[in-house]
């Protein structure tokens, strides 16, 4: 990927990302679709490779326009699964990917940086933390400053109703249209890979099998460990979109969480500034290290019989009532 001028490594601004994903359909005969536009007018992608009959996974990135590594990390996964070939998760799977969920964001942040100014942006135009839009699966709310507040000014700020923005939207509607049998969602950081609830510390109804792909995920990273956790574990939230997945089409969903913290003491600018701490200043090590995870746990999954006959055939778990995903009354 062509390199931004000022910036480090392959942080790249969104004409080139979608350009890169465009080669990719181009270059493995994908289909790429519109599915909508963000709250500014800029198109929303999604784009369709491998079997059209085998089950559906869900991969999605940027949904927290500050959260580039992620981004990256799903762009290099993609293209690692389609060049396995015959023998690898494409040939088996249809992969559904949304690359730039919140490309506002993502655009303001490069923007600024490009200027040497601080860069944080993780809602969308509006002001929306997209991930607290979903449906809520509970009428509580929790008290962690992370959980979705229903302040304006709130970088977590869940939206005046569920679904209201067209990103979450248009993430609605290709999942009730696709049904995945799995889903993970890129962002950054922590080093973690999460699986609901987010919502409860009450443990999943499938727990066991959360687990078991988690392991085939971090067996397969060549460097440093990722750890397992129930989302809420880490911190709860409102308004999540695997919790959302999991109970409304039994979606198996999870979170990567790419790359540590960066932390650097030596540049005060860079540690001044929100982006460089959710992005490493070097991101090619962060990403090659998750890559083979996820081909583990697609690979894991298929073996299972993840998305199968059986697997489409089962009622969601523990589905919330149906009036709780109903959008509000704009």
């Amino acid at each position: 990927m062509t390199r931004t001028p000022d910036l480090c490594g392959r942080y790249a601004e969104l004409p080139q990302l979608a350009d890169a994903w465009a080669r990719l359909a181009r270059t493995y005969g994908g289909r790429e679709i519109a599915i909508g536009t963000s709250a500014n007018g800029r198109p929303l992608r999604r784009y369709d490779f491998g079997d059209p009959l085998g089950p559906t996974f869900l991969l999605t990135s940027l949904m927290h326009g500050v959260e580039v590594i992620g981004g990256l990390a799903l762009l290099d996964a993609v293209r690692s699964i389609l060049a396995s070939g015959r023998a690898g998760v494409a040939a088996r799977a249809r992969l559904v990917v949304v690359p730039v969920v919140n490309p506002d964001a993502f655009a303001d942040n490069l923007e600024r940086l490009r200027g040497g100014r601080r860069a944080s942006q993780r809602c969308n135009a509006r002001g929306v933390d997209l991930n607290r839009n979903f449906a809520p699966l509970s009428s509580s709310r929790p008290l962690h400053p992370f959980a979705g507040s229903r302040l304006r000014w709130s970088p977590h700020y869940t939206g005046p109703h569920a679904f209201s923005e067209p990103e979450s939207r248009a993430l609605r509607d290709v999942a009730l249209e696709t049904r995945p049998a799995l889903a993970i969602g890129f962002h950054s950081c922590g080093n973690f890979l999460l699986y609901p609830w987010a919502h409860t510390d009450v443990p999943n109804p499938r727990e066991p099998l959360y687990r078991a792909l988690g392991d085939a995920f971090c067996r397969a990273l060549p460097r440093e460990r990722y750890e397992i956790r129930q989302a809420a574990h880490w911190y709860p939230t409102v308004g999540d979109m695997d919790d959302w997945l999991d109970a409304t089409l039994g979606t198996l969903a999870f979170t990567v969480e790419v790359s540590r913290p960066a932390r650097s003491f030596r540049d005060l600018r860079r540690l001044l500034n929100p982006f460089w701490w959710l992005n490493p200043r070097e991101a090619d090590e962060a990403i090659a290290n998750v890559v083979p995870g996820v081909g583990a746990l697609l690979c894991d999954a298929l073996d299972r019989g993840v998305g199968g006959a059986a697997s489409r055939a089962a009622p969601p778990i523990d589905a919330p009532p149906a009036e709780l995903f109903a959008d509000a009354a704009e």
